[in-house]
Protein backbone atom coordinates (compact mmCIF):
# COMPACT_ATOMS: atom_id res chain seq x y z
CA UNK A 1 0.00 0.00 0.00
CA UNK A 2 2.96 2.32 0.54
CA UNK A 3 3.62 2.35 -3.21
CA UNK A 4 0.05 3.43 -3.98
CA UNK A 5 0.38 6.21 -1.40
CA UNK A 6 3.68 7.40 -2.85
CA UNK A 7 2.34 7.30 -6.40
CA UNK A 8 -0.78 9.35 -5.58
CA UNK A 9 1.10 11.79 -3.38
CA UNK A 10 3.85 12.25 -5.98
CA UNK A 11 1.22 12.87 -8.66
CA UNK A 12 -0.14 15.93 -6.84
CA UNK A 13 3.34 17.09 -5.83
CA UNK A 14 4.56 16.97 -9.43
CA UNK A 15 1.38 18.48 -10.84
CA UNK A 16 1.75 21.55 -8.61
CA UNK A 17 5.52 22.01 -8.73
CA UNK A 18 5.77 21.66 -12.51
CA UNK A 19 2.86 24.02 -13.17
CA UNK A 20 3.81 27.33 -14.83
CA UNK A 21 2.24 29.17 -11.87
CA UNK A 22 4.59 27.53 -9.35
CA UNK A 23 7.10 29.88 -7.69
CA UNK A 24 9.23 28.40 -4.90
CA UNK A 25 10.07 31.95 -3.79
CA UNK A 26 6.41 32.76 -3.10
CA UNK A 27 6.09 32.05 0.64
CA UNK A 28 2.30 32.23 0.60
CA UNK A 29 2.08 29.72 -2.25
CA UNK A 30 4.52 27.41 -0.49
CA UNK A 31 2.43 27.52 2.71
CA UNK A 32 -0.84 26.93 0.88
CA UNK A 33 0.68 24.07 -1.07
CA UNK A 34 2.32 22.49 1.97
CA UNK A 35 -0.86 22.51 4.07
CA UNK A 36 -3.13 21.37 1.24
CA UNK A 37 -0.60 18.73 0.17
CA UNK A 38 -0.41 17.41 3.71
CA UNK A 39 -4.21 17.18 3.96
CA UNK A 40 -4.39 15.32 0.65
CA UNK A 41 -1.50 13.00 1.48
CA UNK A 42 -2.85 12.27 4.95
CA UNK A 43 -6.21 11.29 3.48
CA UNK A 44 -4.63 9.04 0.87
CA UNK A 45 -2.17 7.51 3.31
CA UNK A 46 -4.48 7.05 6.26
CA UNK A 47 -7.89 6.39 4.73
CA UNK A 48 -7.02 4.64 1.46
CA UNK A 49 -3.72 2.95 2.25
CA UNK A 50 -4.05 2.46 6.03
CA UNK A 51 -0.55 3.82 6.72
CA UNK A 52 0.68 4.94 10.09
CA UNK A 53 0.67 8.75 10.43
CA UNK A 54 4.42 8.76 11.14
CA UNK A 55 5.05 7.25 7.69
CA UNK A 56 2.83 9.85 6.05
CA UNK A 57 4.45 12.71 7.97
CA UNK A 58 7.97 11.55 7.12
CA UNK A 59 7.17 11.27 3.42
CA UNK A 60 5.50 14.69 3.19
CA UNK A 61 8.28 16.28 5.22
CA UNK A 62 10.90 14.79 2.90
CA UNK A 63 9.08 16.06 -0.21
CA UNK A 64 8.77 19.61 1.14
CA UNK A 65 12.41 19.73 2.22
CA UNK A 66 13.31 18.43 -1.23
CA UNK A 67 11.75 21.64 -2.60
CA UNK A 68 14.19 23.71 -0.57
CA UNK A 69 12.07 24.54 2.49
CA UNK A 70 13.94 24.49 5.79
CA UNK A 71 13.72 21.35 7.89
CA UNK A 72 12.70 23.15 11.09
CA UNK A 73 10.06 25.14 9.25
CA UNK A 74 8.63 22.05 7.54
CA UNK A 75 8.64 20.12 10.81
CA UNK A 76 6.51 22.81 12.47
CA UNK A 77 4.16 22.90 9.50
CA UNK A 78 3.72 19.12 9.58
CA UNK A 79 3.08 19.19 13.34
CA UNK A 80 0.41 21.86 12.90
CA UNK A 81 -1.23 20.09 9.96
CA UNK A 82 -1.28 16.79 11.82
CA UNK A 83 -2.82 18.48 14.86
CA UNK A 84 -5.77 19.58 12.71
CA UNK A 85 -6.76 15.91 12.51
CA UNK A 86 -6.29 15.30 16.23
CA UNK A 87 -8.17 18.29 17.62
CA UNK A 88 -10.69 20.81 16.43
CA UNK A 89 -8.62 23.57 14.84
CA UNK A 90 -9.98 26.68 13.18
CA UNK A 91 -8.53 29.31 10.92
CA UNK A 92 -7.35 29.60 7.35
CA UNK A 93 -4.45 27.17 7.78
CA UNK A 94 -6.73 24.45 9.12
CA UNK A 95 -9.11 25.12 6.23
CA UNK A 96 -6.27 24.60 3.76
CA UNK A 97 -5.47 21.22 5.31
CA UNK A 98 -9.17 20.37 5.06
CA UNK A 99 -9.34 21.38 1.41
CA UNK A 100 -6.49 19.05 0.55
CA UNK A 101 -8.01 16.29 2.63
CA UNK A 102 -11.38 16.65 0.93
CA UNK A 103 -9.78 15.66 -2.40
CA UNK A 104 -7.99 12.51 -1.20
CA UNK A 105 -10.25 10.16 -3.16
CA UNK A 106 -10.10 12.11 -6.43
CA UNK A 107 -8.45 10.34 -9.35
CA UNK A 108 -7.78 13.65 -11.09
CA UNK A 109 -6.05 16.26 -8.90
CA UNK A 110 -6.49 19.15 -11.35
CA UNK A 111 -9.24 20.71 -9.24
CA UNK A 112 -7.07 20.61 -6.12
CA UNK A 113 -4.07 21.96 -8.03
CA UNK A 114 -6.14 24.91 -9.25
CA UNK A 115 -7.52 25.45 -5.74
CA UNK A 116 -3.97 25.65 -4.34
CA UNK A 117 -2.99 28.40 -6.78
CA UNK A 118 -6.32 30.24 -6.44
CA UNK A 119 -6.24 30.10 -2.64
CA UNK A 120 -2.68 31.40 -2.54
CA UNK A 121 -3.65 34.28 -4.81
CA UNK A 122 -6.72 35.09 -2.69
CA UNK A 123 -4.69 35.10 0.51
CA UNK A 124 -2.05 37.36 -1.00
CA UNK A 125 -4.70 39.83 -2.15
CA UNK A 126 -6.42 39.93 1.25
Amino acid sequence: MIEIFKQKSEQLFNQVTTDDRWDINNQTLLNVFALSYYGYSFGVGNLLCFLDPTEINAFVQHKLIELGAGEKYVSGLIDFANDTFLQSTEGINAQLVGIGHSHFSAEDTTELTNAIFNNAKSIQQA
